[in-house]
């Protein structure tokens, strides 16, 4: 895997969606790559930072549809 590759997949893996083909090949890029793991943990600092402080209010369903689509590995999911 490679770095463009990593910030592809990135969501599946703070997701928790990641198949576990990818997810091994995902986990030797980031010990071999420390920007690619400071990137992973920054994002996930966000992620966390967003949904404690998102949490007490929902979004409307249509806009929820909009953001999960905007996601490329969303898209077939939806």
């Amino acid at each position: 895997m490679d770095c463009r590759k990593v910030r592809e997949v990135v969501f599946l893996y703070t997701d928790n969606e990641m198949e576990e083909e990818l997810l091994i090949s995902f986990r030797e890029h980031m010990d071999h790559c420390p920007p690619c793991a400071q990137e992973i943990h920054r994002t996930e600092r966000i992620l966390r930072l967003v949904r404690r402080r998102c949490s007490r209010q929902s979004a409307p369903a249509s806009l929820r549809e909009r953001i999960l689509t905007s996601f490329p590995h969303r898209r077939k999911l939806l």
